[in-house]
């Protein structure tokens, strides 16, 4: 069920173009790096795109496919992040407030796909492709660095 549920997803948002990427190690360690050598919520938000904005150019993401490609690639680590810290706020919380944080995480879920849908269908053609994987992204990422503030209080 549960890999029924993230297919879905990763259809929904896009994530299916051809090959479905794989977390890369490097890139973990790269983001989390970042992050640990950032410390503040603010400066962890540097770390959005130092995966994407490198695969940009490279020859393979020079296409409009190929930049979607290499937004997806990061927010593969974002939402590895994001579902890793969630959990371990879902451990720490108890009777309303690990409710709460389920109910706000699913209504988050959904205002990210109507945004980046949103823009999507602002931009319109061959562009929407990365516009959207950018904004899935770059909300992905903002959610997790989010979520690990609340986690670290």
């Amino acid at each position: 069920m549960r890999i029924a549920v993230l297919l879905i997803a990763l259809f929904v948002s896009g994530g299916v173009a051809g090959v479905q990427e794989k977390l890369r190690a490097e890139d973990s360690r790269a983001i989390q790096s970042c992050i640990k050598e950032k410390e503040s919520d603010e400066g962890a938000e540097l770390c959005i795109g130092i995966i994407a904005d490198k695969c940009l150019d490279t020859p393979e993401g020079q296409s409009m496919h190929g930049h979607a490609d290499c937004y997806r690639r990061e927010q593969l680590v974002w939402d590895d992040i994001l579902n890793e810290t969630y959990r371990r706020l879902q451990g720490s919380f108890e009777g309303k407030l690990k409710t709460q944080l389920r109910d706000v995480q699913r209504a988050w879920i959904e205002a990210r796909k109507l945004q980046c849908d949103f823009y999507a269908d602002v931009i319109q053609g061959s562009l929407a492709i990365p516009t959207s994987a950018s904004c899935m992204n770059t909300e992905t990422a903002r959610r997790a660095i989010y979520l690990l503030s609340i986690l670290n209080i």
